[in-house]
């Protein structure tokens, strides 16, 4: 019906290449100069489904067709090398003076030292930017049609005020395929399964897609997670466009389930409390204007609920902490051509691509009616970081605390418009000294807003919304959370923060994003080799090189002395006798690469601890990893663990789909990474074949490392690789043999409590966790802990939660802290933390010649949580040494 009614009002008739008008819903004659999609495709915009690079080269094409009106601009290359760009329409006079245009909208981000005069008159002469972006999920896939068509309308049609008012007000940019790599791979699988005609049956393979699916790009990452992160090429180039032209509206045009409507804003409850009034007015006006249109035209659609403007690591959230008023666009998904609804209609691929380009019209069309008023709401907010005196108006960021990766972090920071100052070593302020110095960032700023969201423990729910979902679960009822509730840089660097309630006076030196991070040696003589410290992950991305480069090395299960420099347990040792004559070369030039850390060693003489020649020395070579691949393994815990140790610290991941590894050859690897479970679970996707292997991979010497629920596999009593044992809620019902029957203890309930907890179900597992950052302590005598002495801070998220572990079956190595010490940021439920103080984080014992690892929560999630790496990096880099067949 919707359809019926869409083709209605669209009348789409023969394209205009053919020399006929086509009609829209805003009812202008398309100009048959500008090329039409029939014209390019052979099929008008809805009819089939635009493969990513045919969606890039009909952009070039409306470019070269308009150059007047239209520039198209490559961002960036996915790790396939597939192309990222944008379209910007304007008219021509504006196209002309794009640069100046730029310049000017750079001032307006950074009102600070513009006079009120000075603003009206940038304002009164420029554009507001609408940026308009789809598919950012590679299998949501009408949106990307939907911003082609929107593309060619704005150019094509003749005689329409609204058009001419879009002109008159605003610079339109269009990006189509913000996933080109998860496009691509949909748009594969679903023309292997097509057959003659589309099947509307949900359960078809044309709609079944293949492991990993099509969502992720090609390391598998949601690109709606990575905004602040910026791990993916796509996300980094795409967050420096935005920056470069300072959009007032920012659009990010998904699909959702099949069997929903249309979602726009206003977003649902939580609001992150940076967002201020004016954003969340805009928000409706946009939406009342959608609604006006959806209704005129018969299209279902709600607001208010499940997309919420609270974590600012959304394509819609980063954007509005910058200023924008950007919101996400939910269109219920064909996931193909055709798909039937429970309630029998049928949902076509062309309904969604007419959905979205409507609302992305109407998007823009209350822009230009309100061209100055999203002007200075920008402004406003770019001027109002500065909350009340109660806040803290600035941060230090300590490098001892984690040299490398507070170089780091303060390098995307700065990537990200956020005004970063280095302080000199020796400085004090707020309270501390900072002998290596630290890193300065002021909440006043332009981008203050989006800093203090990032640098705060904790962003804080609204006291009501939290009251209503402890509510909702005291009578069984789900959450409303959408994402997690903790995401503080500082925290998930394992970065020590002093937070300061006035902005201290301090001298700084501008941190620039591109600058390298500065290698640390002594003059110490290194006649006898090098010794290289394990205290942050930079040293052991060093180590990596190394032995990549085939420099023979040791690591200490104990630390050592050397007159006044302490290295703790795990350093490394680089004997000269043994290594390549290149190696002060090879290690100066690497350590300047990386940025590193190491000394010279004039003998082999330590003052304190293990001599090179002891046995507390292990031969540390390259390691050769294996990960699982495909079904049972979640592609959001296999492509970002992946990414991290190949991208980030540059160890090569061999990757064998689980249905292979029972009759693989794992002699050639010396680690084998278990990624969290996914769709299925491990035991169905290995059976009992691939059970064996891994068990016989670790007993003849191997390392098995099982991130967050593949320690559930690990520890199932068909399996046994680890001894532990998951936790059911605490106040959980126990579970009885009397349960099943069907006659049952007669009870008497006299209140509502006690009916909740007969009700509730026996057994049962703690209530899920939304994600929270936690801190984890270390035991100092587990091998798997080293470089983290002073703990760190881990996400916890669902409910997995283990008992204590016997000391004498396994090495706890990290253990969640005590209650009072436990939360560190975000929001967990008190029941849920009661329980988890003190429980095992990182599991590791000898299993016959090699080693199993078990983390009870992913170190890996979304690749952000660097202050985890070396942890990580322990396993595959340390974990080797301690196999007796790698001895």
């Amino acid at each position: 019906m919707i359809r019926m009614i869409v083709a209605a009002v669209l009348a789409i008739m023969a394209g205009p290449g053919a020399g006929v008008a086509q009609t829209s819903p805003f009812e202008a004659d398309y100009d048959p100069a500008i090329p039409s999609a029939m014209s390019e495709f052979g099929y008008a915009f809805g009819d089939e489904i635009t493969p990513p690079g045919t969606a890039v080269d009909y952009l070039y094409t409306l470019a070269e067709a308009a150059p007047d009106r239209m520039r198209v601009v490559e961002y960036a290359r996915s790790w396939e090398g597939r192309p990222l760009v944008y379209a910007v329409i304007a008219r021509p006079d504006v196209i002309d003076r794009l640069d100046a245009i730029r310049a000017d909208l750079q001032q307006l981000a950074d009102p600070a030292a513009l006079s009120a005069d000075a603003v009206d008159g940038l304002i009164a002469g420029l554009p507001a930017v609408v940026w308009l972006s789809y598919g950012v999920h590679g299998d949501e896939i009408s949106s990307t049609d939907a911003g082609l068509r929107t593309a060619y309308h704005l150019l094509a049609a003749q005689g329409d005020p609204m058009v001419e008012t879009i002109f008159d007000n605003t610079i339109v940019v269009v990006d189509p395929t913000q996933n080109p790599d998860g496009r691509n791979r949909f748009v594969q699988s679903f023309r292997a399964a097509r057959g003659l005609e589309p099947s509307d049956n949900r359960y078809t393979a044309e709609h079944d897609q293949p492991w990993p699916g099509g969502r992720y790009n090609h390391y598998l990452f949601d690109l709606n997670r990575d905004w602040f992160a910026r791990t993916q090429p796509e996300t980094r180039g795409r967050v420096d466009a935005i920056l470069e032209w300072r959009p007032v509206v920012v659009v990010d045009a998904h699909e959702m389930s099949g069997d929903s409507t249309y979602f726009f804003a206003p977003s649902a409850e939580p609001f992150n409390p940076l967002i201020v009034g004016s954003q969340r007015d805009a928000q409706a006006l946009i939406g009342r204007n959608h609604g006006a249109w959806f209704d005129r035209l018969g299209y279902d659609y709600f607001t208010r609920e499940v997309y919420d403007a609270f974590y600012p690591g959304y394509g819609d959230m980063w954007p509005t902490l910058q200023g924008a008023i950007a919101m996400t666009y939910e269109q219920a998904s064909a996931r193909g051509l055709e798909w039937r609804r429970r309630d029998g209609s049928l949902l076509t691929y062309g309904d969604g691509v007419d959905h979205h380009f409507v609302a992305s019209l109407s998007t823009v069309q209350v822009v230009a009616e309100n061209r100055e008023r999203f002007l200075r709401d920008f402004v406003a907010f770019r001027r109002s970081a500065a909350l009340s005196d109660d806040a803290p108006q600035a941060v230090l960021l300590d490098i001892a605390s984690n040299r490398w990766s507070a170089e780091r972090m303060a390098r995307n920071l700065a990537a990200q418009d956020i005004e970063v100052g280095r302080v000199a070593p020796g400085s004090s302020a707020c309270g501390a000294r900072f002998e290596d110095g630290a890193f300065l960032v002021r909440f006043d700023q332009a981008s203050g807003r989006l800093a203090r969201t990032l640098l705060e423990a904790t962003t804080d729910l609204p006291a009501e919304f939290m009251t209503e979902q402890e509510r909702r679960r005291s009578e069984g009822l789900g959450h409303e959370l959408y994402d997690v509730t903790a995401w503080s840089l500082p925290l998930m660097n394992n970065v020590t923060p002093t937070y300061c309630r006035r902005a201290p006076s301090l001298n700084t030196a501008p941190v620039n994003a591109e600058m390298p991070i500065t290698r640390v040696t002594s003059e110490r003589g290194a006649q006898w080799g090098y010794a290289i410290p394990w205290t942050d992950a930079g040293q052991a991305q060093l180590v990596a090189a190394l032995a990549q480069d085939g420099v023979p090395m040791r690591t200490s299960d104990i630390g050592f002395r050397i007159g006044d420099r302490d290295f703790p347990r795990g350093s490394v040792v680089v004997p000269r006798h043994s290594a390549p004559a290149d190696l002060d070369s090879l290690i100066t030039r690497l350590a300047a690469e990386i940025g590193a850390h190491f000394e010279g060693m004039e003998t082999s003489w330590v003052d304190e601890g293990p001599n090179p020649g002891s046995d507390n020395f292990r031969t540390l070579h390259e390691p050769r990893v294996v990960m699982l691949w495909d079904d049972g393994v979640s592609p959001l815990s296999a492509g970002p663990t992946r990414y991290v140790l190949e991208r980030r610290y540059g160890i090569p991941v061999a990757v064998i789909r689980t249905g292979t590894i029972g009759y693989a050859d794992l002699s050639g690897y010396d680690v084998l990474i278990l990624p969290e479970q996914g769709r299925g679970n491990l035991s169905s996707a290995l059976g009992g074949s691939g059970t064996s292997a891994i068990q016989r991979f670790a007993r003849g010497g191997g390392v098995v490392i099982g991130l967050g629920s593949a320690t559930r596999w690990l520890a199932d009593s068909d399996v046994s690789m680890i001894p532990a044992q998951r936790e059911r809620a605490a106040e959980s019902p126990r579970e009885s043999g009397g349960s099943g029957g069907s006659v049952v203890d007669g009870s008497v309930v006299t209140n509502r409590e006690e009916l909740r907890s007969l009700e509730a179900e026996a057994g049962a597992l703690p209530d899920s966790s939304p994600g929270a950052l936690v801190r984890v302590d270390a035991n100092p005598d587990a091998w798997m802990s080293a470089g983290y002495d002073d703990g760190a801070f881990a996400l916890v998220t669902g409910s997995d939660i283990y008992a204590p572990v016997s000391i004498d079956e396994a090495d706890t190595a990290l253990r969640f802290a005590a209650r009072d010490e436990l939360l560190a940021g975000g929001y967990l439920w008190d029941e849920y933390a009661d329980q988890l103080a003190f429980k095992p984080f990182v599991l590791s014992q000898s299993y016959g010649a090699g080693q199993v690892v078990a983390f009870t929560q992913s170190p890996t999630t979304r690749a952000y949580l660097e202050g985890l790496d070396l942890l990580l990096l322990n396993a595959v880099l340390l974990g080797p040494p301690r196999s007796r067949a790698f001895r």
